[in-house]
């Protein structure tokens, strides 16, 4: 399964959105089973960028970038699976802020074995955790746009693997 993209589109800055861009978008709204399936005919780069791309497109606000990260550490179980997507690009940086993130989420939110909700509301009732997750999200946002290069030039690199170029679509 590769995605299909015009010969001038190889340059383009989001390059690696476009390598997972159809099979993300044939799962939107279905069930986790339907996400699930399609990621398992997935190859290892594709499943990178795959789990990337399902976590860091539910990141564009401070609230959203916690409540989305919350989500994918204590429901979805992905955060794993995000971070050995990062190491198949070597994206260390990346990591260290998802671990950063990941802590922070567990102090705020875990008591011994048990969750509390997590809400995106929480930035407005608790300044303290407010003012710990701003500079993540800043940290997130840089290093999610050098990965996001790093990503682009290593598809362009291994097209056979993520691509179908077509002359003129």
């Amino acid at each position: 399964m590769k995605a299909e993209i015009r010969k001038e589109d190889l340059n383009s800055p989001k390059l690696s959105w476009l390598c997972i861009e159809p099979m993300l978008l044939s799962v939107r709204g279905q069930s986790l089973n339907a996400k699930k399936e399609v990621y398992q005919q997935l190859n290892e780069g594709q499943q990178a960028l795959y789990l990337f791309y399902s976590y860091h497109n539910h990141t564009r606000s401070l609230a959203e970038f916690y409540w989305f990260s919350a989500y994918n550490i204590i429901d979805l179980q992905s955060w794993n699976g995000i971070r050995k997507g990062l190491r198949f690009f070597h994206l260390i940086e990346l990591i260290h802020v998802l671990d950063d993130i990941e802590v922070l989420i567990t102090d705020a939110k875990k008591s011994g074995e048990t969750w509390q909700e997590v809400s995106p509301t929480d930035l407005e009732h608790n300044l303290q955790l407010l003012q710990r997750i701003e500079p993540l999200y800043a940290a997130y946002q840089k290093a999610s746009q050098e990965a996001i290069t790093t990503m682009n030039e290593w598809a362009l690199q291994h097209q056979e693997m993520f691509l179908d170029v077509k002359e003129g679509l």
